[in-house]
């Protein structure tokens, strides 16, 4: 349903000021300056918890053109071989000094600099690299904030991103500093102990054992940042992928035969509610929403419940916010799982709105056509106040959703925004 259909059908003051507020907002992304569009489609990962933080670099290692290509530039080779000399030189020297293993493999703000002036110079000599960032890098959308930039300004701002995604990586699960959210995301050793600084020595030297396969001048952080990761089991990012094969394979599959103008609003996202106690599988708080969630889909408001939550509250928990209510709604409420899209990676409410805008727009629904967010009082009027946007542009850089106009104390309308696509490693357990 497109917007002047919308406003045609408005009939009342508020549905009349909803529809001017639709209006305005299309209007003023139409007089925004045009970026390429991302495709309509799931990225692939095949290393979802690498892929998802540092997409560039993986593509760089997985596209052989452009691997060459920055394999045999000189300043990229000259940085390759002194990452490396640092590499051995820690695995050598360092024994159990934690710090001395950590600053081997982090990368001052001088460094990235010379990196990335290197990488995105190739954008000009290499056509291979020029292809690359024309064609799947802007196609992928993993960088969609900087497709108003030039091509070698796509790679620079990209590399910058990854490695101080690297670099945060090394400080949180590395060495011990609080997270943004410490209660939640911390790393899961005593930083303090023999044991923890014992493991990061054996990684160090497993990662010089493999010397020979990281030839590319960012291998050794990204292998260490990664294994950090691993060692801390803290593989929540890439839990469930691929999920449109997975569960998420019904509803996907269901999404292009849907006639979007028999409904008011695209899809009904539904955030998780964290839980206190373990073992227990969905709070009260999730019970409740779902209730709601159900009767706006059996009032038949949208084709689709998205529900959205990962493994967060208590901290490690089992079980996921998303995959509970899943449950729950087909269990207590008889939903079809066709009907049922599970978002089972977003660990705060600002992520919650920022990565069902992702599955809407991957998954092809209508990104123009409004969608609903129901859930509980308290945080139905959270998402509404101004302080909730002043902290998605704190925490995430921009708002991943326009509120529309609310039409119940349970229910917001709102349209997604394209900037949600963006990749975050500064959050790497859900980037």
């Amino acid at each position: 349903m497109d917007s002047l259909s919308i406003a045609g059908r408005a009939r009342t003051p508020s549905s009349r000021r909803r529809a001017v507020a639709l209006l305005v907002l299309v209007g003023a992304a139409l007089a925004q300056p045009q970026r390429t569009e991302p495709t309509h489609a799931p990225v692939k990962f095949e290393s979802p918890v690498q892929d998802k933080n540092f997409y560039l670099l993986s593509m760089i290692e997985r596209t052989p053109a452009v691997r060459d290509a920055v394999k045999s530039d000189p300043v990229l080779s000259r940085i390759a071989a002194s990452r490396l000399t640092g590499l051995d030189t820690a695995a050598k020297s360092c024994a159990v000094k934690l710090d001395c293993h950590t600053d081997a493999f982090r990368w001052s703000d001088e460094q990235s600099a010379e990196a990335a002036h290197a990488l995105s110079g190739l954008y000009r000599s290499s056509p291979a690299v020029r292809a690359f960032a024309d064609g799947p890098l802007r196609a992928s959308g993993m960088y969609v904030r900087y497709h108003g930039h030039s091509g070698e300004e796509l790679l620079d701002h990209a590399f910058a991103d990854c490695i101080r995604g690297v670099n945060h990586i090394i400080d949180v699960y590395g060495l011990g500093k609080a997270p943004r959210y410490p209660a939640i995301d911390a790393i899961a050793y005593d930083v303090k102990s023999v044991a923890w600084p014992a493991a990061v020595q054996n990684l160090t030297a497993v990662l010089e054992d493999g010397h020979a396969s990281l030839e590319l001048f960012f291998a050794p952080s990204l292998r260490f940042a990664v294994e950090l990761l691993l060692l801390n089991q803290r593989d929540e990012a890439g839990r469930l992928e691929p999920l449109e094969a997975g569960e998420n394979a019904e509803a996907f599959g269901r999404i292009p035969m849907v006639d979007w103008d028999r409904y008011a609003y695209s899809v009904i996202v539904v955030p998780g509610a964290g839980n206190d106690r373990p073992g227990v599988r969905l709070s009260p708080g999730g019970l409740l929403r779902d209730e709601l969630a159900a009767r706006r889909y059996r009032e038949g408001k949208a084709p689709f419940v998205l529900v959205s939550g990962g493994f967060v509250h208590p901290e490690r928990t089992e079980f996921a916010e998303a995959l509970e209510m899943k449950h729950d709604l087909m269990r207590r409420f008889g939903l079809p799982a066709n009907a049922i899209i599970v978002e089972p990676h977003a660990r705060h409410t600002t992520t919650n709105m920022r990565n069902a805008a992702r599955l809407m727009y991957r998954y092809g629904m209508p990104f123009g056509k409004q969608a609903l967010v129901t859930t509980d009082l308290g945080q139905s009027a959270s998402i509404e106040s101004p302080a909730f946007e002043k902290r998605c542009l704190t925490e995430l850089g921009y708002a991943p959703q326009r509120i529309l106009g609310r039409i119940s104390p349970f229910d917001l309308e709102f349209l997604p925004m394209l900037d949600s696509l963006h990749g975050d490693p500064q959050d790497p357990l859900d980037p």
